[in-house]
């Protein structure tokens, strides 16, 4: 083979080789994206709604938002008359002291405009501790222990004689959302975490609440889901959260008369 002849043959080869080497290359490149592709975990979506609704960006606004919020909600509440609503829960029989009035928030946001301390409800119900909540908060118990009694008579075979809870008034927000004040900074809403009846063991909500459950031969997790379901729809209360909501809820009932209707911007 001639020198000219010999040069050309190489070139060719090469070339060839270069082609070859750029398939195999691109061929190795797009099976180590689509490995890495599949090997990437999927993130799974988060169980709780109020997690998703954070995510989904539900929830928006900034300080002007706060403020606003935080208004609308203590309107909701200082329009009531404290002094007729503290005379229906002594004809309620509702054991408690009232509280000095407040005209208006502090700097925060937070207060309690006709705050009570109440003690025993009107079926005899113990509060341990006693809640501090505003007056038209703990108007509704007649209501929701009417509730507790009944459920507790059929689930448990026994009433309730004390309502264990993690607290009620607080000055903050709602906890993950900064932009809404809570409605605990109101007195405006009620935690229970554990309800003892007179007879047998207590029932809590984070050993006997099963999250996703509802079929079960539990009688403190059928208490437990039946209170829940009626306590929104028969008691007066604007919203029940619990387990099923978001963590922070694992552990106890939340109960509160928020203002209803408040659109997000």
């Amino acid at each position: 083979m001639s020198p000219a002849m010999r040069g050309k043959f190489l070139q060719s080869a090469l070339a060839a080789l270069a082609a070859t080497a750029v398939l195999v290359g691109a061929g190795v490149t797009s099976a180590q994206k689509a490995s890495a592709q599949k090997a990437a975990p999927k993130k799974e979506p988060s169980p709780y709604l109020a997690d998703r609704l954070r995510t989904d960006g539900f929830l928006k606004g900034g300080a002007q938002y706060r403020a606003q919020h935080a208004q609308a909600q203590w309107e909701n509440l200082a329009q009531e008359d404290g002094a007729v609503c503290r005379e229906a829960l002594k004809t309620a029989g509702i054991k408690f002291t009232p509280l000095a009035d407040r005209k208006a928030p502090d700097t925060k946001g937070c207060g309690i405009p006709h705050g009570v301390m109440v003690s025993h409800g009107p079926t005899g119900i113990r509060y341990s501790p006693p809640l501090v909540v505003d007056c038209s908060l703990a108007a509704t118990l007649p209501k929701v222990e009417a509730i507790l009694q009944e459920e507790a008579e059929r689930h448990l075979g026994a009433p309730i004689a004390r309502v264990g809870n993690l607290g009620t008034y607080s000055c903050r927000s709602v906890r993950g959302w900064a932009q809404r004040i809570s409605q605990h900074a109101l007195g405006n809403a009620m935690d229970f975490s554990t309800f003892h009846p007179k007879r047998g063991r207590a029932v809590t909500v984070m050993r006997d609440y099963v999250r996703g459950g509802e079929d079960t031969e539990k009688p403190e997790e059928r208490f437990l889901r039946a209170i829940y379901r009626r306590l929104w729809s028969e008691s007066g209360l604007t919203r029940v959260l619990g387990p099923d909501w978001d963590a922070a809820h694992r552990d106890h009932l939340h109960l509160d008369r928020g203002r209803r209707g408040w659109r997000f911007p």
